[in-house]
């Protein structure tokens, strides 16, 4: 076989391999998976196109469980100076994708072929949620991404306005593709996951995402502490912080302790689907959004949704979800409250949702993402 007929090499960084599961990691582990099922499926031809998954020698925690896409762990160093100062040594001869928000500014400047998913502007848009380290770094790196990556993945038209109104990137270069959430292994986990009676006499609200204050856990307790005993309402929280942001403090009344179950990270799916599939309704009031996962979930299991009315939850949620104004808690426990009361809306929430999730698959985004790759790389 010439050098002209090799197959093209794609790069994946996989420095999230790395990391604890938040938002993006979730979406760099899902979309390399179903990339993998793709290439099972035929969908990728592997004699034009190759993948391969460098990670760090040290500090693995996850196992994707991949059939078709090998991983090599390369280098000495960890973390963003891994990325920055080995990574791109070991991606020459190849287009390299990063999933993460951030690339080598060496790749990107040298005038390698690199497409990156820049998940958010938050750091800037919505700074008080971040350490300034993380800020700092942001700031300087995502403007380089923008200028110089062969192209750039974001996850909303809404990210979309943004990232062209802070940086007006080159829109040619710009390519919405919206997250997936669900993904077979998903689908074939809920069939295995058993159904709660409709009226169960602990009825809870189920809250989803890290504690960064961009999450705006603090709304929701405040509005159960407005519910106080008349739904008899308890709520449930799945979700840890990191080291990124700055959790503060959550206050409550000493009478709504024993109202809030604090959960931690749960990384097992089929009991992250056992509490959608138990909870009267997900609320999901985000102050800043690009591309929320945990909607599309719950409407997958038949959860209920409360999302807030910003931009970037209405375009994913559209009619299937009711929605709060997420800077009044009063607001969020009346909706809480007509959800619970109010069998018929629920049940027509249910079915919104369902069909709702079918148009958010990992496929889905797999397809579209390698589609972006397979353009850049005959620029190669």
């Amino acid at each position: 076989m010439t050098k002209k007929n090799l197959p093209k090499q794609i790069f994946i960084n996989a420095r999230f391999l790395t990391q604890s599961i938040t938002g993006v990691q979730r979406y760099a582990h899902e979309l390399i998976k179903a990339l993998d099922y793709l290439i099972e499926r035929g969908e990728i031809d592997t004699s034009r196109y190759k993948f391969e998954l460098l990670a760090p020698r040290r500090g693995i925690l996850h196992d994707l469980g991949l059939k078709h896409i090998p991983m090599r762990r390369v280098g000495y160093l960890s973390g963003h100076a891994w990325e920055q100062f080995e990574l791109p040594f070991y991606s020459t001869g190849g287009l390299l994708f990063c999933p993460g928000n951030t690339a080598p500014v060496l790749s990107l400047m040298s005038g390698r072929a690199t497409v990156v998913t820049v998940h958010s502007l938050s750091y800037l848009l919505f700074p008080e949620a971040y350490s300034p380290a993380f800020r700092t770094f942001y700031k300087m790196i995502v403007p380089l991404v923008l200028r110089w990556a062969g192209a750039v993945i974001t996850v909303s038209l809404s990210e979309q306005e943004q990232i062209i109104k802070n940086y007006a990137p080159d829109r040619d270069r710009l390519h919405v593709i919206q997250n997936g959430a669900i993904s077979k292994n998903f689908l074939d986990n809920i069939e295995g996951v058993s159904t709660p009676p409709e009226h169960s006499s602990h009825p809870f609200v189920l809250f989803v995402g890290s504690l960064s204050k961009a999450k705006n856990l603090q709304a929701v307790l405040q509005a159960i502490d407005i519910l106080g005993n008349d739904e008899g309402v308890s709520l449930v929280v799945v979700g840890e912080g990191g080291k990124t942001f700055n959790k503060g403090e959550f206050n409550y009344s000493e009478k709504l302790i024993s109202k809030v179950d604090f959960k931690g990270q749960v990384d097992d799916l089929r009991e992250l689907i056992q509490f959608y599939r138990s909870a009267s309704c997900l609320v999901f009031p985000s102050l800043y959004e690009s591309s929320g996962l945990p909607p599309i979930e719950a409407m997958a299991c038949g959860c209920p949704v409360i999302a807030s009315s910003i931009p970037a939850l209405m375009e994913r949620c559209g009619d299937a979800a009711v929605y709060c104004d997420p800077q009044n808690p009063a607001d969020i426990a009346g909706k809480i409250r007509l959800l619970i009361n109010d069998v018929s809306l629920r049940e027509a929430l249910r079915q919104k949702g369902f069909e709702r999730a079918k148009h958010f698959t990992w496929e889905k985004c797999a397809r579209e993402t390698f589609s972006v790759i397979a353009d850049t790389i005959k620029q190669v």
